[in-house]
């Protein structure tokens, strides 16, 4: 693990190229795919009970087929969260930074340095678990050695020690094309790294 908190916070072999980085993924992507395929089935199954079933039990498994949808569709996203994740580790080292998560009403925040200006900080929020909000124990292995890779300003890969619990936190800025590119306060590698990974920088 590379531990380099210089003031461009680039230096060092990319994370994907850290021994372990790459099966930790594909384990997540695995299990991710595994989960897709078996709301999948369960979904079909239900459907196929649904018009089985009498009339009167039609209106109850239209809500299971409705749950199992949203847990199919949630899946799907963690599986396209993934190929993005890829693309970071591909171009970003990784970090290592303790005491960075903050609990607020419920949310996870990642209090990161900002990697062309350390002395200031930028936060990243985590995702939501349905019907579970976060804390602080839930997220203590973030918070005693939050392992990560990226340019919090964009999005950044994080993980617990020992590279479990991998994630993938960005800025609205970075990908929805509803709000503006960011472009004041980048050095030209922040902007070329940011560009690699899919993120909009404005010109």
């Amino acid at each position: 693990m590379t531990m380099n908190l210089d003031k461009q916070g680039f230096d060092g072999p990319v994370a994907w190229d850290t021994p372990g980085t790459r099966s930790a993924l594909r384990r997540l992507m695995a299990w991710n795919l595994t989960k897709f395929l078996v709301w999948m089935a369960l979904w079909w199954a239900a459907l196929y009970a649904t018009v089985m079933l009498p009339v009167a039990a039609v209106a109850p498994m239209v809500l299971v087929l409705l749950v199992l949808a949203v847990l199919e569709v949630r899946a799907l996203g963690r599986l396209g969260r993934g190929m993005r994740m890829r693309r970071v580790l591909a171009v970003y080292p990784w970090r290592q930074q303790p005491g960075t998560v903050r609990v607020d009403r419920g949310k996870a925040v990642f209090v990161l340095p900002d990697p062309d200006h350390p002395e200031k900080t930028v936060s990243l929020k985590l995702a939501d678990v349905l019907f579970r909000p976060w804390t602080h124990e839930a997220l203590k292995d973030y918070d005693d050695e939050l392992w990560y890779a990226g340019d919090p300003r964009f999005a950044c890969v994080v993980a617990k020690p020992g590279l479990r619990g991998l994630d993938c936190l960005s800025q609205p800025t970075a990908y929805d094309h509803r709000t503006d590119a960011r472009r004041k306060g980048l050095s030209p590698e922040a902007r070329r790294r940011a560009k690699a990974i899919g993120a909009r920088v404005a010109d």
